[in-house]
């Protein structure tokens, strides 16, 4: 069998290699990518949950349900 062998990284490396991975993780980046978007998503989100109706609670969990699921 042909094996992709691959050397050890070395420490300077491999913490770039972790800083790198880390970078592109985390909602961070995706409010970085689309800030309007992530602007208004907050100010909907602080409307709803300032509001004490269930109709508006159900609607704020939803909201943050799909905000949890989007790409990053």
């Amino acid at each position: 069998m042909d094996r992709n062998s691959t050397k050890p990284l070395t420490p300077a490396a491999a913490k770039a290699r972790l800083r790198s991975v880390a970078e592109s993780m985390g909602p961070v980046t995706w409010i970085r990518e689309q800030p309007r978007e992530s602007i208004g998503m907050a100010f909907i989100a602080g409307l709803l949950a300032g509001k004490t109706s269930k109709s508006n609670e159900i609607l704020a969990n939803t909201l943050v349900s799909l905000l949890l699921k989007v790409p990053r």
